[in-house]
């Protein structure tokens, strides 16, 4: 029978002996048998705890919070419930959506738990990908995002979610596709009934049965028989995954 190991948690001491470490693999400017050495430290750090956040309980009010890995409270015990608990490496945030009278607000991961946004939203879901929240609100099934501010950015018509795609997040309705840039925050709504993205290429997007680009600072739909790359400014460069 197959044993599954269970990692014991960080001391405080040791999560910022693994912040460190994960700076200095990105460090340039040591020698290979520095970094290698580094490498292999942070490897053995890694693989020997749980680096996970996780939610306590206070056992007079049956509310919920969140600490981190070496138990230190990052969200006070106030509150019903949440989506996202990310971790000390690759979903760390400053904020966390939960849960309050029925209803999900944004507060802050700093031991504070202050109330940065309302809870005024059905649900919100962190998308560590878009850096915004998947949210639902007005009691509709179709998703939308807002940002951490609680700011709506793509309204909430959606109804399938995708994982991204060489640098871009594909928005889709019954109907529609979209696209956001995760890297320049740009969006095109779903008005497309079908985009193509490749890597190293311009994204091709379907409109009326006739293909083209999108101006990403405009939104401007060009058919590829009219588009003209020599002539282009720079303010009217299209989608595209090139790096």
């Amino acid at each position: 029978m197959r044993q599954v190991k269970i990692l014991t948690r960080p001391t405080v001491d040791q999560m910022n002996e693994y912040s460190q470490l994960k700076e200095q693999l990105f460090n340039d400017k040591l020698s290979e048998k520095e970094s290698a050495e580094i490498a292999e430290q942070f490897r053995r750090l890694e693989s020997s705890y749980n680096w996970t956040n996780f939610v306590f309980q206070n056992p007079d009010t049956g509310k919920r919070g969140i600490k981190n890995a070496a138990g230190e409270v990052l969200v006070p015990a106030e509150f019903n419930d949440f989506s996202f608990l990310g971790d000390n490496d690759l979903f760390y945030t400053t904020h966390m959506a939960a849960m309050k009278d029925r209803g999900f607000g944004i507060v802050a991961a700093d031991g504070t738990g202050k109330v940065l946004v309302d809870f005024r939203f059905d649900y919100l879901q962190w998308d560590p990908f878009a850096g915004m929240y998947m949210a639902l609100w007005d009691s509709k099934v179709e998703f939308g995002y807002v940002n951490p501010q609680g700011k709506v950015i793509i309204p909430n018509i959606l109804t399938k979610y995708n994982e991204p795609c060489y640098g871009h997040l594909i928005l889709e309705t019954d109907l529609f596709m979209g696209i956001l840039d995760l890297r320049t925050s740009n969006f095109v709504l779903p008005e497309y009934f079908n985009i193509e993205v490749e890597e190293n290429e311009k994204i091709v997007f379907t409109k009326n049965r006739v293909k083209g680009y999108v101006v990403e600072r405009t939104g401007k739909f060009i058919p590829a028989d009219e588009y003209d790359e020599e002539n282009m400014s720079d303010e009217d460069i299209v989608y595209n995954t090139f790096k």
